[in-house]
């Protein structure tokens, strides 16, 4: 069988235009790889005075505005830290790990309450239980000075 050259050419284009195809499309389909350490997003931390505290400024919670999850931490459980102001004047401070099965609870209040998105356990602002399924109310934190001086509030995270 005899080749012409319009059939190797032919051949000799469907090969380089595999072999570039192949060379363009590498890069896309090797990050579309897993690795084996997923990337997690840099996050800046607030540190924890000597002493365990956290200094957080409190000033703006209100009536209104009751409650806040404070920024760039992690409580030693693995959840947040909310801040929160009740009708008679208090600031309390909570961990934000569900009583019942250690999910992280919702950072946005509703109905001024805080809630569990998992099973629907519902707390007060003074962490106390609403509704269950959770039975314990919010590991608090003690906050000190009450009421904050000049807006700021040390937490004692334990």
């Amino acid at each position: 069988m005899k080749n012409t050259r319009r059939e190797f050419l032919t051949g000799l284009t469907k090969v380089a235009g595999g072999a570039v195809l192949g060379y363009v499309s590498l890069p896309v389909l090797a990050g579309c790889l897993p690795t084996s350490v997923p990337l997690e997003p840099e996050q800046t931390m607030t540190p924890l005075g000597p002493n365990g505290e956290l200094a957080v400024d409190v000033s703006a919670l209100t009536q209104s505005n009751p409650a806040f999850m404070v920024p760039n931490f992690v409580s030693p459980d693995g959840c947040g830290v909310m801040v929160t102001l009740t009708p008679d004047g208090l600031v309390h401070a909570f961990s934000m790990k569900c009583t019942h099965q250690a999910c992280c609870v919702n950072s946005k209040l509703q109905s001024n309450q805080i809630n569990c998105g998992c099973h629907g356990s519902a707390f007060r602002l003074d962490g106390s239980v609403v509704n269950g399924p959770a039975t314990m109310p919010l590991k608090s934190y003690p906050v000190m000075p009450d009421p904050p001086v000049g807006g700021v509030a040390n937490i004692k995270i334990t």
